[in-house]
């Protein structure tokens, strides 16, 4: 073989090393991601707990490109951050690596706050936080305690197509805000979602609102959740020109979700997962916070109570609860009848916010008192999905002379006093409550 054929054969395989190199940087790191010519997110983090007992937690990072640098920290109640040593499974520059958290000698029984940096071998990272609670359940008669761990929002399901771009963001308990920065421009922001329902919910993105590099997009994704929980995650992607054109609906004309079958299958999940609890010795209590004659805790979300070390609601809190987990109010809102005059008090920090996003997506109809709920439905006034208000109360219809109610001693969803009362189911149910009547709030997409 002469010097010159050697030279070629040289030169084909620096080619060929160089195209696995250039391939192995758009190596995906989501299992979907369709439309790009190739995506690269920044590393998964995965907790896995034990829900029997108090036991090690592990927490795994994966990444197609191979993981080059993980740190751990806990964070105290003023967010001052502290680097720990934990154990790890891990292999160095490894596609999947598994740390233990240890209850013996880092969780100890108590809540912790932690914060994980994990960098893959591109350069890409996240930054997130997530929290270990510590719940307890009744099993055979006996109180067991177990971890649970609450985490940021995720970023998952990329698909894109022409100059269209779709991602999914997750977090059980909603999604406060999730910002999408440019960082091939400064990380300038370019979008701001808010007020994402709970669980998967896609936000659709102009691609050329943002600059590209080498053909190369470069985002960074901050989210947050309403319990506080935040994450940084950065992603590079080059979209496929050829791919089927997405169909961008802008985000305030996006009302799927809201409408009444929505809004009663959260009341329905709800009450499922409450009468679930109560036959497994977890036992959910009435309260209006800490003014209330128990002083137990109210937490804004459904979600955040289930986290919580004690199960609570009261009966403006399931129904607000249920439109948060469709998509129609915030965290923060929710609305009863006032026990002084019967008109609706409007509940959060602008209480004209709170009314007018209820009117956009509800009627509201004013019955003044001079019908009792028994009335209205042997009249057939009312629709499964009702909201009705009284004096000092709120519950929905749940259709077939039955309701969705969180109140105490209004029926058969609980037992127990005033002081201390227990739910069983918050419905469907029959209630012996048959107070007057003061508005009737029907969701305007009966769907």
């Amino acid at each position: 073989m002469n010097l010159k054929n050697i030279n070629k054969i040289i030169m084909m395989i620096v080619l060929v090393i160089l195209i696995i190199a250039m391939n192995s940087v758009f190596y995906s790191s989501n299992a979907v991601a369709l439309g790009f010519l190739g995506f690269n997110n920044a590393p998964r983090k995965y907790l896995t707990v034990d829900k029997e007992k108090l036991a090690d937690i592990t927490i795994r990072m994966e990444d197609n490109n191979k993981i080059s640098y993980v740190q751990l920290y806990t964070v105290n109640s003023k967010g001052e951050k502290k680097k720990i040593d934990f154990s790890s499974a891990n292999t160095e520059n490894s596609k999947n690596c598994i740390y233990t958290l240890s209850h013996d000698k880092l969780l100890k029984g108590k809540e912790n706050q932690f914060y994980v940096v994990v960098k893959d071998k591109t350069g890409n990272t996240q930054k997130s936080y997530f929290q270990i609670r510590v719940k307890s359940k009744k099993v055979k008669g006996k109180t067991v305690k177990y971890y649970a761990v609450n985490d940021s929002p995720r970023v998952i399901n990329p698909t894109a197509g022409g100059n269209k771009m779709s991602l999914g963001i997750k977090d059980n308990g909603g999604t406060k805000y999730a910002k999408i920065q440019d960082a091939n421009n400064e990380n300038k922001e370019v979008y701001k979602f808010t007020d994402l329902a709970a669980y998967e919910q896609k936000v659709e993105i102009d691609l050329t609102k943002f600059k590209k590099v080498d053909d190369i997009y470069r985002f960074r994704v901050i989210t947050e959740d309403y319990s506080g929980q935040k994450a940084v995650r950065t992603m590079h992607f080059k979209v496929d020109p050829n791919a089927e054109e997405l169909k961008i609906t802008p985000k305030k004309d996006n009302i799927k979700g809201k409408n009444v079958t929505s809004f009663v299958a959260a009341l329905e999940r709800m009450s499922q997962k409450v009468q679930a609890d109560y036959k497994a010795g977890r036992y959910w209590k009435y309260t209006n916070g800490r003014r209330s004659i128990n002083k137990l805790p109210l937490k804004k979300t459904f979600q955040s109570s289930l986290n919580s070390k004690v199960l609570t609601t009261n009966c403006s809190s399931y129904i607000a609860w249920g439109l948060h987990e469709c998509g129609i109010l915030t965290a923060d809102q929710k609305f009863y009848g006032m026990m002084s005059t019967g008109a609706i008090k409007w509940c959060n920090n602008n209480k004209t916010r709170v009314r007018s996003t209820v009117k956009k997506y509800a009627t509201v109809t004013r019955i003044g008192g001079a019908k009792r709920p028994k009335t209205l439905v042997r009249e057939g006034k009312l629709k499964k999905g009702d909201i009705l208000t009284y004096k000092g109360h709120v519950n929905a219809y749940a259709g077939n002379g039955k309701w969705y109610d969180a109140g105490r001693r209004r029926g058969q969803n609980g037992k127990g006093t005033m002081s201390n009362y227990t739910f069983t189911t918050w419905g469907p149910v029959k209630i012996s409550y048959n107070h007057p009547v003061y508005y009737i709030i029907r969701l305007k997409d009966q769907s």
